[in-house]
């Protein structure tokens, strides 16, 4: 996901201090500097802290398998009518109840599928308690079929025809979801959190002339007797549930490839030249990934679809991809040593691998799929453009993290206090993420740094990973402890603030630099 940010477009001297501090022998430094951490723990942060409280997720019972969501849409009346069936195994005997995350929906019908037998339920404002015909056991595989009348208030939007002042064309009517991080169930019942793996499939009734677009293969298309379409799409490879994803409207489909992968473009009508051009390197970017990586793309297709007043610059729901018309369809380019199309259309793309495919396990550990997606936008521009480059975008992410952190608050990269989990997607998350990155690769070398990555991705293909994932592949790759580093990058706050001196003397030709760190430790910045 990218988040609209207008400040991105300013380059930050400032990352001259992260650059210096990659070229020393950090792991000198950080053992240099781990006595003063014992005396200043008891120091109280005098920078803000991010409002909110300790988030917890109460410990799974159960194992989703597989959804499958039945959808149509009243759009006068900006509601869904869902017909869902729930695949679920128990991860304990003596099961019978459970609870879904269900917000601004009523409820129908509760029943075991197949069959008719009718389920106790009761519903509180965000959430469905289910109590099944009996107890069931850990072997058992349940399917619960639930119907349902909602008006999201979230997650899932109606968007009215408009006329855009860009190209002078007329956006049609539409209808979208946005999932990430806990929105998803406002619009179908379901668990709600990055931990559970599913697979998914819809069946998405639009209007005559409108398509549906969404995750994994286009199984068919039915035209119905009332003159709507279904169309039923399949995601059969395991995905968290907020990359589960819906656009209706009316959509003209370009399309592209890699190897054998279908890559497909949807926009407005009239704006065929400006979204090929802005969407054109995806093959591209997907062949480097996927070599740099060494991890082919993951999943059977890859589409990009824009759509209007979206919440977000990008978000990276599998195999779907949504972006914002604003984004794609603007004109020029904004200040900056990058080009912002491209970067949002790299970072949506490199989230096929972090975030998707191995996705962070609680969003305190969400640096894992944002800063990856952010620091692979950097690298891609190092393939495109030279070193300098990729060095460019990474003092403009320099600047939006020193600016919040000094200017809002300060936190570390695994966080879990917050009021919304959406808090979370700051520019600590992202860019602080990013150069984190970068100072690991500057650490163990460009060699090991790829082949850890490739060990990570592969160790954790399919499931939901922490930061000690991250570490525990890197240290068993490179042979080297790097607690010391994610001590004090990830889990501390802040960075070192360096004052700098230096004097040449031409008849030795001798240039001296004095560095000294002048920013007061506490608790959190030892």
């Amino acid at each position: 996901m990218v988040q609209q940010i207008a400040a991105r477009r300013v380059i930050a001297l400032a990352f001259a201090a992260l650059l210096i501090l990659s070229s020393f022998d950090t792991a000198s430094l950080a053992q240099s500097s781990a006595g003063t951490e014992h005396t200043a723990s008891a120091k109280v942060s005098a920078y803000k802290q991010l409002e909110g409280t300790t988030h917890t997720r109460a410990a799974r019972t159960y194992d989703i398998l597989h959804y499958t969501i039945r959808t149509r849409f009243d759009v006068p009346g900006k509601a869904v009518n869902g017909d869902e069936t729930i695949t679920l195994k128990p991860l304990a005997g003596g099961f019978q109840t459970f609870t879904l995350d269900a917000s601004s929906m009523k409820v129908n019908s509760v029943e075991l599928a197949p069959g008719d037998t009718a389920l106790r339920f009761t519903q509180s404002p965000d959430k469905l308690s289910i109590t099944l015909d009996r107890v069931y056991e850990a072997a058992a595989t349940v399917n619960v079929r639930i119907r349902y009348h909602a008006r999201p208030r979230r997650g899932l939007y109606f968007i009215p025809q408009s006329q855009g002042t860009a190209h002078n064309i007329s956006k049609p009517a539409q209808i979208w979801t946005q999932g990430e991080p806990e929105d998803n169930h406002h619009w179908f019942p379901c668990y709600d959190f990055p931990d559970d793996k599913v697979t998914s499939e819809q069946f998405i009734t639009t209007g005559a002339n409108e398509i549906a677009i969404s995750n994994g293969a286009l199984i068919e298309t039915i035209n119905n007797a009332d003159g709507t379409r279904t169309f039923h799409w399949k995601m059969d490879q395991p995905h968290a549930s907020y990359l589960i994803s819906l656009i209706v409207g009316d959509y003209v489909k370009l399309t592209d490839s890699y190897k054998n992968i279908p890559v497909e473009y949807y926009t407005y009508r009239g704006t065929e030249d400006v979204a090929r051009k802005a969407f054109g390197k995806t093959p591209r970017m997907m062949e480097w990934f996927s070599r740099e990586l060494g991890y082919e793309y993951p999943y059977n297709k890859y589409a990009q679809t824009i759509v209007n007043y979206f919440v977000f610059g990008g978000m990276e729901n599998i195999t779907a991809t949504t972006q914002a018309d604003s984004e794609i369809l603007r004109d020029g380019d904004e200040e900056g040593p990058g080009d912002s199309k491209e970067n949002l259309v790299s970072h949506e793309l490199a989230h096929s691998w972090f975030g998707n495919l191995v996705t962070c396990k609680d969003w305190s550990h969400a640096w894992l799929n944002e800063g990856f997606a952010t620091f692979m936008e950097a690298a891609f521009r190092e393939q495109e453009a030279g070193h300098d480059a990729y060095l460019a975008e990474l003092r403009e992410d320099a600047r939006l993290y020193f600016e919040e952190d000094k200017e809002q608050y300060r936190r570390p990269l695994v966080y879990a206090r917050y009021r919304e989990p959406i808090n979370l997607f700051d520019a600590t998350l992202y860019k602080k993420g990013a150069l984190v990155l970068h100072m690991l690769r500057e650490t163990v070398g460009d060699e090991m740094f790829w082949k850890a990555v490739n060990k990570y991705l592969t160790d954790n293909q399919y499931k939901p990973v922490e930061t000690a994932d991250l570490m525990r592949a890197f240290e068993q790759t490179t042979g080297k402890k790097l607690d010391w580093f994610f001590d004090q990058w990830v889990y501390k706050a802040g960075y070192p603030e360096l004052r700098l001196s230096y004097s040449y003397n031409q008849t030795s030709r001798a240039l001296s630099v004095n560095v000294s760190q002048t920013q007061t430790p506490d608790a959190s910045t030892p």
